[in-house]
């Protein structure tokens, strides 16, 4: 067993421990973090076999730990601790807030080696069952993310506290991206596998909630035939009545967790986080 950088030719292994595990995985979003920080990539090989992984993308001053997951088969062998005290020596000494989104049951996990629990994050899911609502070529002109990279610049900053468009924006540039802006709010979805969209970031300030029920309802009207997966904070009210109002269900609990300084994250700006 060894631990080195992950290749793009671990991709496809890469989605397969994902659907052993149950995570959500995207191969373009996975060969993204490798293009930007390919030095926080690693997996776990056996006889060169890929058997687990973990992964960080680097904003301004923070950085995110993302897919940390180990096969069934190679669980409770240690693994998976030699893959994330690898990365976290590498990223604690270098980057003064450390965040992620843990698996209930790795959360003493996490806090063996300092991250605090923060907030409880939501994954909601809709399958095509949408109250009926009125969506007119008007609204969907009024959407028109013409403006979404300097909307999303100065919002997403007013709600991190820090730049992270370097990795942001290459992350929203798909082709099945679909991107609305208003005064006070942006929001963005993508088809990330054959069975659904992943909807975030989206992002809204308090007191614009009807800003984000157009939104809610011009990517029902878009995307409203395939399922739409959606990670939201619990804390924040108004997203998950919005959610619930159209017909989402709550299918799944991660929690955020923070190491190092404290991070003011406007978590009441946040209705879904990106993938």
């Amino acid at each position: 067993m060894y631990i080195g950088w992950l290749k793009f030719v671990d991709v496809p292994e890469l989605v397969k421990i994902a659907e052993e595990t149950g995570w959500l995985l995207d191969g373009y979003h996975v060969k993204l973090m490798m293009m930007h920080a390919p030095h926080l990539c690693y997996g776990a090989y056996e006889e060169g076999v890929l058997v687990g992984a973990v992964m960080a993308i680097e904003f301004e001053t923070s950085a995110m730990i993302k897919y940390f997951m180990v096969r069934p088969t190679h669980q409770k062998q240690g693994i998976g601790r030699r893959l994330f005290n690898t990365l976290f020596g590498v990223l604690k000494d270098e980057h003064p807030s450390l965040y992620l989104h843990a698996n209930p049951q790795l959360k003493s996990f996490f806090e063996q080696s300092g991250f605090k629990a923060v907030m409880e994050v939501g994954r909601f899911l809709n399958v095509g069952k949408v109250p009926p609502f009125n969506f007119t070529n008007a609204q969907a002109k009024e959407l028109d993310g013409g403006n979404f990279d300097a909307m999303i610049r100065k919002m997403d900053f007013e709600t991190f506290g820090e730049d992270r468009m370097a990795f942001m924006l290459d992350e929203m540039e798909r082709n099945s991206s679909l991107k609305f802006a208003l005064p006070n709010s942006f929001q963005h979805s993508s088809v990330i596998n054959a069975r659904g969209v992943y909807l975030g970031p989206w992002q809204c300030r308090p007191g614009f909630e009807d800003e984000a029920e157009k939104m809610m309802q011009g990517v029902l009207y878009f995307r409203g035939l395939k399922k739409v997966l959606a990670d939201v904070p619990l804390g924040n009210a108004n997203a998950v009545a919005l959610f619930e109002k159209y017909h989402f269900q709550q299918k799944g609990i991660f929690i955020h967790m923070v190491y190092g300084e404290p991070r003011n994250v406007k978590f009441e700006n946040i209705y879904a986080f990106s993938l």
